[in-house]
């Protein structure tokens, strides 16, 4: 027998299942269990267990259909109606809990690089994993052609990055059902959400509807949306930095919501479609996490990896106390500087937690801009 059972190459079955997954996690938000670990973090898991049991692939076509059209589609889908006047003071908080992220994940490297013996590598280990730690799976690519890392290292770093990564992002999603947290560090955000969720579930059962989706609104949103992705890659590409084109994506797409923001908030259905996008990005995440190529070949890696995510969570979350954050912030705070800021928003769309999406892109992009030269200064501090 082949395996994986779902080819790479059939890409009609693959998207299907894709979907059922999507479908799947969602309607288990609607369980006791699924509410309280997310459909964000059900997504991820049943992705994780079908791509390592070898039912779909680990890489396909369509997964980098996802990453390199359908993330960035979403983002100016779930920021349409972003609304700067709200946005800019509340992202001060975020900001602050964003630089003791960064802070917990240097710590973290360098404890990591004294307690455990990662060879002649160590130093570049450390550089690259602050970069992926700090803004993304894109700076360590870039710091690792920097510093010329070893390519079998390099390997381990990213199966182990991966794997680590969606395991992180599925502790992140559920943070919200863990009471002692909570009451640690209050979120009015999420009372609100809970609440609100509370409050639908109540009426659907009174009324039995559903949101009416308008074809014509869809229609006008995906146009404008792929618009202002042309336009963003466009820019980017004319500047000789297109991997950075989801900074001028989220511009552009923040600009057109503050310069039409009556018009746009008659839009029906929009966000709607950029949290299933989403969902589907989640769905390639997991999938592409490869469980046994970690183990095999990064067992201190991922003790590495584990020592850095300890620091970085602890310190967060101790500075979120200090500081009063509200709970909701911290976690899309860390995703960003963790994940970076396609994650961190769709973490919090799907959460539902609108008002930290735009702060979750604009801290994602400045953990892009500030991680290579942390990443290559620690390599030269250690070196």
């Amino acid at each position: 027998m082949t395996l994986p059972l779902i080819s790479a190459h059939w890409t009609f079955i693959l998207w299907g299942i894709m979907f059922a997954i999507v479908a799947f996690s969602i309607k288990m938000e609607d369980t006791r269990i699924g509410a309280s670990i997310s459909g964000v973090m059900i997504a991820i898991a049943t992705a994780i267990l079908l791509s390592n049991l070898n039912v779909i692939p680990k890489s396909a076509p369509a997964y980098d259909i996802v990453w390199t059209y359908l993330l960035p589609l979403a983002i100016p889908l779930l920021l349409l109606k972003a609304d700067l006047r709200r946005i800019i003071p509340e992202t001060r908080d975020m900001l602050i809990a964003f630089l003791f992220g960064t802070l917990g994940t240097v710590i973290g490297a360098l404890v990591g690089v004294w307690l455990l013996p990662l060879g002649d590598s160590s130093a570049k280990l450390a550089g690259i994993f602050s970069a992926t730690y700090i803004g993304g799976s894109m700076n360590m690519a870039a710091v690792a052609d920097v510093v010329k890392i070893d390519p079998t290292v390099l390997s381990a770093s990213v199966a182990a990055d991966n794997v680590m990564g969606a395991i992180y992002l599925g502790l992140l999603a559920i943070i919200p059902a863990f009471t002692l947290l909570r009451r640690f560090l209050p979120s009015a955000i999420i009372d609100a959400v809970e609440q609100n969720k509370d409050s639908e579930h109540h009426q659907t059962l009174l009324s039995d509807e559903r949101p009416v989706f308008d074809l014509l609104h869809i229609c006008f949103s995906f146009s404008l949306s792929l618009i202002i992705c042309g336009v963003g890659y466009a820019i980017a590409s004319s500047l000789g930095i297109k991997n950075y084109a989801i900074l001028f994506i989220t511009a552009i797409a923040v600009l057109v919501a503050n310069l039409f923001p009556g018009q746009l908030k008659k839009l029906q259905g929009d966000f709607e479609i950029g949290m299933l996008l989403m969902y589907l990005f989640f769905v390639v995440v997991g999938a592409s996490a490869d469980i046994a190529q970690m183990i095999s070949g990064a067992q201190v890696i991922i003790l590495f990896t584990i020592i850095i995510i300890f620091f970085h969570m602890s310190i967060i979350l101790l500075g979120g106390k200090l500081f009063k954050i509200d709970l909701a912030e911290i976690i899309i705070a860390s995703n960003a500087c963790a994940m970076g800021p396609g994650p961190a928003a769709a973490m919090a769309a799907g959460k539902k937690w609108k008002e930290l999406i735009t702060p979750a892109i604009m801290l994602g992009v400045f953990g892009y801009v500030v991680a290579n030269f942390i990443g290559v200064s620690l390599v030269n501090i250690l070196s």
